[in-house]
């Protein structure tokens, strides 16, 4: 798909929601979307706040889980794509369809907002200086806003990186599988200088997304120390959604295929080898 049809991908499953409310238990199927996304970003019951939920399960069911970081709320959202250099920090900032909206209720409009962010929408549509804005638990149910460009109660946007899995989609050989389709090792043997007889040799495994181990701790280090964050918490072994976009980065950057795999290729480039 073209990064356009992803973006409108986004838009299509929320609307298929739109009406969804608590006054008769429909928002209860997103709330569900929500809750199976693994690695899980915090569980939800139907009473709490369901904005940043809506967001989520929305990515999740597009299956473009891998760019639309889910959070359980909006700050945590917000961290996120800071983390993963997806957030534009400007109230008068023109956002695209599929692009994240952020609002702060106790926006005084004096300034750029910065305060806490209280509730977040998909952008739509922008049509002259007027957005169109899908929103869950909006008056507790799915539906419509309109909004003017730099107005008073936005908190900044959320850009995800719809670019990266438009080109990834373009064939190429996947970091992560081999010719045949199994997941990939990559086996590294290392001489630590050209007079020296000695050499290491590791055999790495195949690193994706939901994984936990030490190794992808390694992983997340060796991204961290060159310059690519992996999220608020650093490198805690945890392959979740911020490492995925660090990832996404650093692979681009070095001309990989942008696969959020860490393959043969991907741990060559993380070792220098």
């Amino acid at each position: 798909m073209t990064e356009q049809q992803l973006r409108q991908k986004l838009i299509a499953q929320a609307q298929t929601w739109l009406g969804c409310r608590e006054a008769d238990g429909s928002h209860k199927k997103i709330v569900d979307v929500y809750n199976s996304i693994r690695p899980s970003p915090g569980i939800l019951s139907y009473q709490d706040p369901w904005c940043a939920a809506f967001v989520s399960a929305a990515g999740q069911a597009a299956g473009l889980g891998a760019i639309l970081l889910p959070a359980l709320n909006c700050d945590r959202m917000i961290a996120l794509y800071k983390a993963a250099g997806r957030f534009e920090e400007r109230d008068d900032a023109v956002p695209r369809p599929g692009d994240l909206i952020f609002y702060d209720w106790d926006d005084s409009g004096a300034g750029d907002c910065t305060g806490g962010a209280d509730h977040v929408g998909i952008v739509v549509s922008v049509t002259g200086n007027l957005m169109k804005v899908i929103e869950g638990n909006k008056s507790d149910a799915v539906g419509y806003r309109s909004i003017g460009l730099n107005s008073r109660y936005i908190r900044g946007f959320a850009r995800p990186d719809y670019l990266c899995l438009a080109e990834a989609a373009v064939p190429a050989a996947s970091d992560g599988t081999d010719e045949a389709g199994a997941a990939a090792t990559a086996t590294l043997v290392i001489h630590p200088a050209p007079a020296a007889p000695q050499s290491v040799t590791l055999t790495l495994p195949a690193l994706s997304r939901g994984d936990r181990s030490e190794t992808v701790r390694a992983a997340q280090l060796l991204l961290i120390g060159r310059g690519y964050r992996c999220g608020p918490w650093g490198a805690d072994g945890e392959f979740g959604a911020a490492t995925y976009g660090g990832l996404y980065q650093f692979q681009r950057a070095r001309g990989l295929t942008p696969d959020g795999v860490v393959g043969p290729a991907t741990w060559r480039a993380l070792l220098g080898v």
